[in-house]
């Protein structure tokens, strides 16, 4: 073994969890489907214990995802906790420092509103939440989805997400700092935080060692939370907007795709009029045209 998977076995030897260097991934059929194993080819170092009364099963999972540069595969550690005896709809939280692209085509998920007389540590609160996470009742995927399907808002009720919208868990996520966390079936699953990034090679989201118990720990102490937010009343004068409108997005990808290729024609004629001079323009150009074009496809489809 390596030097990182002696870290990870020697971690979980002297807790008495058991380790496998390689793996075929979680252990439940159930939790396999989540979303976060969506784009999973592979596994390596899960560990599977006991935790608070919980069992837990941690693993790096190579996925696949792109930048700039196109389509490639980074490791990711994963912790994933059943969410036994929670009554708890399905969800995806992304944090939006790492949904630039979704942003930038305009899927937000579901912000949270309150009334203008809402108390200001409750707005507080809830401006918090929508800064650093976008929700999507049901997950991610199946938002997008049922909402391109349907034409329609697909808003879920107030009370389906209620037992995600209580103070203290928004309390408890406006000081956490987390990646990808997702509900579904009864499985809780958090990714560890993006902090860099991502590059071919060099962008690895992953835990090693005793690292790994600030994740195993984070989700423990989001399904504590969870649990006692059950009895909480919710926020008075709470409803929930929903921000993916299927035309807007539709012009947003048409609009971006229409600027950058305008923005790469004037960069070809600035290369050929000027001889090269203002090389330095053309980045700023194509960029330029990008958002031109995407703001432009969204003004078109605002009253589809």
């Amino acid at each position: 073994m390596n030097d990182q998977q002696n870290e990870n076995a020697r971690w979980a030897r002297e807790n008495g969890y058991e380790f496998h260097a390689e793996s075929e991934g979680v252990t439940s059929d159930g939790a396999r489907s989540l979303d976060i194993f969506r784009k999973a080819d592979r596994y390596r170092d899960h560990v599977l214990g006991v935790y608070r009364n919980r069992q837990f099963e941690i693993l790096d999972a190579w996925v696949e995802t792109n930048d700039s540069t196109g389509h490639f595969f980074v490791w990711e550690t994963i912790v994933v906790v059943p969410t036994s005896g929670l009554k708890l709809p399905n969800f995806d939280l992304l944090p939006r420092r790492e949904t630039g692209g979704m942003n930038f085509l305009g899927v937000k998920g579901l912000d949270l509103k309150l009334a203008p007389t809402a108390p200001p540590d409750e707005r507080r609160l809830v401006d918090a939440f929508n800064k650093n996470y976008s929700l999507f009742g049901g997950g991610a995927y199946e938002a997008m989805e049922a909402a391109i399907r349907s034409g329609g808002p697909g808003v879920p009720s107030l009370t389906e997400m209620a037992a995600v919208c209580k103070p203290g868990i928004l309390r408890f996520l406006s000081t956490a700092t987390t990646g990808f966390i997702e509900v579904q079936d009864g499985y809780l699953a958090i990714r560890a935080p993006e902090t860099r990034m991502i590059s071919p090679g060099t962008g690895h989201t992953i835990l090693v060692g005793k690292e790994r118990e600030s994740l195993r720990n984070e989700a423990n102490d989001f399904l504590d939370v969870l649990v006692n937010a059950s009895s909480e009343a919710p926020l008075r004068a709470l409803s929930l907007d929903n921000t993916f409108r299927p035309a807007g997005f539709l012009g947003a990808i048409i609009g971006a795709g229409i600027g950058f290729f305008v923005g790469l024609f004037a960069s070809i004629i600035l290369l050929i009029g000027f001889k090269g001079e203002y090389l330095f323009l053309i980045p700023l150009l194509i960029v330029g045209g990008l958002f031109l074009g995407r703001f432009i496809g969204r003004k078109v489809t605002r009253t589809m």
